[in-house]
């Protein structure tokens, strides 16, 4: 977790405080903001900063604040649409095309925010934290989860590779029994939410998605199952259907019994009940 308001994001902040305060558009802060990035990755008399760390930065902060600021979820959504829209930026010493790792076109492939993202579902929170610690990353992690979605409901090619978020997600959540989670590291409440979330913002479109995910050689298996999946490393209505029964059974209470952790709270079992009837719903072609 960054601290947004440390020195390195100083050319930033006010910008995205503007877009917030609504004293600037969105359009007005992706340029403000490229321009601030590409001037942060140059040679300075105390610094050197490369233009990947200074994206980077730039995504980390603007995924500290989806986090911690869920009002500003449409916004930063726009902004990141708008930035991806900017004029291709060029080398000022030839002039060619400025790019990342050979073939990242800055601004039109948001280099290394996939990345960034991805840094993000490592989560897991540190059992020795307090009650509001342990509250603030799970309410963290939920609202990290509802902006990558609503980042790709924007059907934008530059977020497509996002529905992997989405998959761990949902298999962490719901593709391991739940007597065999450990609860104190990735409680429920904070996985089933933010499964739930990617079900209430892109429901009808996962529904119809049949992506698979390649395995093997240097790929690993990023489609794979958990424990209850032993199908294809896909997106597919099979699939779909084991994560409805699923949130059905959390709905009811099947949570599993671990010493000291309340089974299923009822705000999960309310969350886990709505995301149920939505894919009924969604199979019965009643949302759109």
């Amino acid at each position: 977790m960054i601290d947004p308001t440390d020195e390195i994001y100083a050319s930033r902040l006010p910008i995205l405080q503007s877009l917030f305060d609504n004293k600037i558009s969105a359009p007005e802060a992706a340029a403000q903001l490229a321009t601030a990035s590409l001037s942060d990755s140059t040679t300075t008399t105390t610094t050197t900063t490369t233009l990947e760390t200074s994206l980077t930065s730039l995504w980390n902060l603007i995924i500290t604040l989806a986090a911690d600021s869920p009002t500003h979820h449409d916004k930063l959504v726009d902004l990141l649409v708008d930035i991806s829209e900017l004029p291709d930026a060029t080398d000022p010493a030839t002039g060619s095309p400025l790019t990342l790792h050979d073939d990242m076109q800055v601004w039109k492939d948001l280099p290394t925010l996939g990345w960034t993202f991805r840094d993000e579902w490592n989560f897991s929170i540190n059992p020795n934290f307090n009650s509001e610690k342990r509250s603030r990353a799970i309410s963290r992690w939920i609202n990290i989860n509802r902006f990558a979605a609503l980042l790709m409901a924007t059907e934008e090619a530059v977020f497509a590779s996002f529905s992997w978020f989405a998959l761990v997600t949902l298999r962490q959540a719901l593709e391991t029994p739940s007597e065999q989670i450990d609860r104190a590291r990735n409680p429920i409440e904070a996985w089933v939410p933010a499964a739930a979330a990617w079900i209430e913002v892109l429901g009808v479109e996962m529904y119809e998605w049949d992506e698979e995910f390649p395995s093997g050689g240097n790929r690993g298996a990023p489609g794979k199952g958990g424990p209850l999946w032993t199908g294809k490393h896909e997106f597919c209505k099979e699939r779909w259907a084991l994560w409805r029964g699923r949130f059905g059974g959390l709905a009811k209470g099947d949570g599993g019994e671990v010493e000291g952790v309340a089974s299923v709270l009822d705000s999960v079992r309310k969350v886990a009940g709505d995301a149920e009837v939505m894919m009924r719903e969604i199979e019965a072609g009643d949302v759109e």
